[in-house]
């Protein structure tokens, strides 16, 4: 279950002048701690840069440079296939061309050289240049270096990844990491903006919006200087004279003002596609185009390219899910799949999808013989490069940062992997399993999802990392209506009501949510607008909805047919007292407490807060540990090691070994909320015998027809139908509900394992004389 939080400090509301207090909060948040930050914040502007020769080792770069040009030297541009790395080539390209440098780009095949410099291309490239710069690689490439440097080629590395302890031997290294540069989370092409900057200064604007455009598909911090560059590149991108770009905005629907999450999820997922499964010069022929006709045929090939990727990315997701359905994630804190055949250019994709579904950190591997390449994707607060830098003796090459990672590691080290990663992953959590967890940066009614404040929360975009979309803490809102929507019905269309207002809401992702009306909800949301047939409207996006137990009425009905779900039989479980119960749920994961009774449940539920909470089944196969309420055992499906029956053993617990076969099954002593559960559906040997008899006149739709149809309240009507159930006489399902009369044959209810249990129960709480 999703957790909801509101962040740390997210109540303060600043005074700040001509800015609404919960507009200073965000700013807050996101680290803007004054009236003159929140003006830069809002306002990006070209003067809030700092000056390129900051960097570290800038003019010596800048010197190697120019003496290169003076003396007719030709340059090679070594970059990346991905969207940061084509971007710089792009832009020192044409900042070479106007600086009058002769140069030329090579991006090594992703499949057949793998990531960064690699001997056989610098020896081949010193035959055709004199300097060599790389972008976003390099920062660990000693020996490659030395092999370019042996073979008389001046060197200048440009890379924003983290370095070793020992700097490559290039005759100039700039990186935002080094030195005492104020602002270390530049991507690769920023850094390549800033190197453009510093040689052709203001005839290197125009660039700004490919400098945008990798900044944000980068998931570099959009903070600071990768603020002003992603805002006013996003600015310029909008009205592009880049026939390249024009063309795949046209096919990717995009018009108007682009945003980040456009960038994200439509421009760069194309360009990716081209070094994923072609070749990058593609995309990078898009960003360089000055032909038209070229531009469109760029553009269609991208296309292609892209709607294949889609589908080995589904492909090779489809085999790594069947893969993790295998592994238990009680005993693992980080996954790590593999598949022989997998295209190594769609396998981050893959593991990032699986990271976002777990909330575990993964690594996805494709395997190639003897050596497998794959990428690495965090969740939640692990560095997933410090992770792997505790494993680094196992891998042939990686490199990364905190959210992402890629790694060449043989075949014969990956079970090791695992366990190391695992352990890694486990150290930076203090050794519980990585939770999913939404922090907000406020609290928001529902009334308050506006249009107008939609649009004050337009001046903090570009959104992307660092600088979230949003998220808001809204508590207590009753869902009217949940719908699962789109395809197999993954993602969830809700009416919500907060007092009188009443807000439309769609959760991507939250299908299996649907039909869930019961009780109240603690949402995040972020207000959007909605536009349908020309009216503007605000709805709610939602990332989380949190079940609030005590929200939940008293339901007895439901409460008798989970109950009579389960088989009953003579088998007993382990018994348990309550004092070791603490025991067991020390840690996080593997207990499921079976509750039969409302009651039973949120008294648990307040004694272990840190437990999830969980409706009619239990599916999560990370196992939390999980108070259950209304759950049958046919509707566990999670590897629990301990199954703990908390209103007392009532002859169900061979249901629950059948439904969790490798779990222990426990019993606390019986409570009184079951005792006075089936005290009050009891129904005597007379009373079945007439709701036998109206049954054989008509059959109910549900518990609450039979109801009407027994003149019993509906726990007594559930209590019924379960007995005459068990006695044979009716053939019964609940899910969904279906009533079938059997052959009359001469049954007697004290074969009813139900029967007798209740009518125990009824003489613990009112004697005999009460039967």
């Amino acid at each position: 279950m999703m957790r909801i939080h509101l962040a740390p400090g997210g109540q303060t509301a600043p005074d700040w002048p001509g800015i609404p207090s919960w507009l200073g909060r965000l700013l807050l948040s996101r680290g803007v701690d004054s009236p003159e930050k929140a003006e830069a914040f809002l306002h990006p502007a070209l003067d809030q840069l700092l000056p390129p020769g900051r960097l570290y080792q800038m003019d010596d770069a800048v010197s190697l440079l120019t003496a290169a040009r003076d003396a007719g030297k030709r340059a090679v541009i070594y970059g990346d296939y991905d969207v940061d790395g084509v971007s710089a080539c792009a832009i020192l390209k044409e900042a070479f061309d106007l600086f009058g440098l002769s140069n030329f780009v090579y991006i090594p095949d992703r499949h057949q050289e793998g990531y960064g410099l690699n001997l056989a291309a610098v020896e081949k490239l010193a035959a055709e240049a004199g300097l060599l710069i790389t972008v976003d690689c390099g920062i660990t490439s000693i020996r490659e270096v030395e092999a370019a440097k042996a073979a008389g080629m001046q060197v200048i590395v440009t890379d924003h990844h983290r370095h070793l302890e020992e700097l490559p031997p290039a005759d100039a290294v700039i990186s935002p990491l080094l030195g005492d540069y104020p602002f270390p989370y530049l991507c690769g092409a920023g850094v390549a903006w800033k190197l453009a900057c510093a040689l052709i200064g203001e005839r290197a604007l125009p660039y700004l919006e490919i400098a945008a455009l990798a900044t944000v598909a980068d998931m570099v911090p959009l903070t600071g200087e990768n603020r002003v560059i992603a805002a006013l590149g996003l600015k310029q991108l909008s009205v592009t004279g880049r026939l390249g770009l024009r063309a795949v905005m046209s096919r990717a629907g995009i018009c108007g003002q682009v945003s980040s999450e456009q960038v994200g999820f439509q421009i760069a997922p194309r360009m990716n596609a081209c070094g994923r499964l072609d070749s990058a010069r593609i995309a990078l022929s898009m960003l360089l185009t000055r032909d038209r006709d070229e531009a469109e045929a760029l553009a269609v090939q991208m296309e292609n390219l892209n709607q294949r990727r889609r589908a080995e990315e589904d492909a090779v997701l489809r085999d790594a899910l069947e893969q993790v359905k295998a592994i238990n994630l009680m005993d693992t804190h980080a996954i790590v799949v593999w598949g022989e055949g997998w295209n190594s250019g769609v396998v981050g994709l893959a593991a990032g999808r699986i990271a976002e579904k777990y909330a575990y950190p993964t690594v996805a591997l494709a395997r190639q013989g003897d050596l497998c390449v794959g990428s690495a994707r965090s969740a939640g607060e692990v560095d997933i490069y410090a992770a792997l830098t505790e494993c680094a003796d196992l891998f042939v090459k990686f490199g990364g940062h905190r959210q992402a990672a890629g790694l060449t590691i043989p075949w014969d080290k990956v079970e090791e992997f695992r366990k190391r990663l695992s352990q890694a992953v486990s150290a930076q959590t203090g050794g519980l399993a990585p939770r999913p967890v939404i922090l907000c940066d406020g609290e928001m009614a529902l009334r308050d999802v506006t249009p107008e404040n939609v649009r004050w929360l337009s001046m903090l975009e570009p959104f992307g990392m660092g600088n979230a979309s949003p998220r808001f803490l809204c508590e207590g809102a009753l869902p009217i209506s949940m719908k699962a929507v789109g395809a197999e019905g993954k993602h969830l269309r809700c009416m919500l009501r907060q007092d009188s207002a009443l807000r439309d809401g769609i959760f991507f992702g939250g299908g299996d949510l649907a039909g869930q009306t019961d009780g109240s909800y603690r949402l995040a949301l972020t207000p959007t607008i909605n536009e349908f047939h020309g009216k503007i409207s605000a709805e709610c996006r939602l990332y989380g909805m949190e079940l609030l137990p005590e929200s939940l009425e008293p339901h007895p009905a439901r409460e008798m047919l989970a109950f009579i779900a389960d088989a009953r039989s003579e088998d007993r479980a382990t018994s348990l007292d309550d004092g070791a119960l603490d025991a067991l749920m020390a840690g996080g994961q593997g207990t499921l407490l079976v509750c039969r009774c409302r009651e039973t449940a949120l008294a648990l539920r307040r004694r272990f807060p840190q437990a999830d909470f969980a409706v009619g089944k239990a599916a999560d196969p990370r196992a939390y540990h999980t108070v259950l309420l209304y759950g049958a055992a046919d509707r566990v499906s999670a590897p629990y090691r301990r199954v703990v029956l908390c209103d007392g053993d009532t002859g169900e617990a061979a249901a629950w070994r059948q439904a969790c076969p490798n779990a222990e099954v426990a019993a606390l002593p019986a409570t009184d909320a079951l005792r006075q559960l089936l005290s009050q559906s009891f129904v005597d040997v007379a009373g079945l015998r007439d709701c036998y008899q109206r049954l054989r006149e008509r059959l109910p739709r549900d518990v609450y027809d039979a109801a009407g149809l027994f003149a019993r309240t509906p726990p007594q009507s559930a209590f019924a139908l379960g007995v005459l159930s068990q006695i044979g006489l009716i053939d019964l399902s609940l899910s969904p509900f279906r009533a079938a009369l059997l052959p009359m044959v001469k049954r007697s209810p004290e074969d009813s394992p139900l029967f007798r249990l209740a009518r125990q129960g009824k003489e613990e709480t009112h004697g005999s004389h009460g039967v």
